[in-house]
């Protein structure tokens, strides 16, 4: 009977922990990110679609543990992970009609 109580309060905390291990930006991250990216697209595709392409990108990869994305910051990341990134982003379509 003990061990019923003991996994009915141990498994939820459990189930929780790859929650807490893919979560958000690193705080100031995603900012610094956008003004990255936006000024270098923005010559290619236009403000308006370099902000809308810049956005699905850091959105595509916000569920990477805090640690893999500050690394991608800081271009620490291993050859592995900068590829997974480059191909989580690629999935996002630049518009590249008409420059504004």
């Amino acid at each position: 009977m003990r061990l019923k109580n003991l996994f009915a309060v141990v498994a939820p905390i459990a189930l929780l922990l790859p929650l807490a291990a893919h979560a958000d930006w690193p705080k100031g991250e995603r900012e610094k990110y956008m003004a990255q990216c936006t000024e270098a697209a923005t010559p290619q595709i236009g403000a308006a679609a370099a902000k809308a392409h810049c956005a699905c990108g850091a959105d595509s990869i916000k569920s990477y543990p805090a640690k893999d994305i500050q690394s991608l910051m800081d271009n620490t990341a291993s050859d592995a992970l900068k590829q997974k990134a480059l191909t989580q982003i690629s999935s996002c379509k630049a518009d590249n009609k008409a420059k504004k």
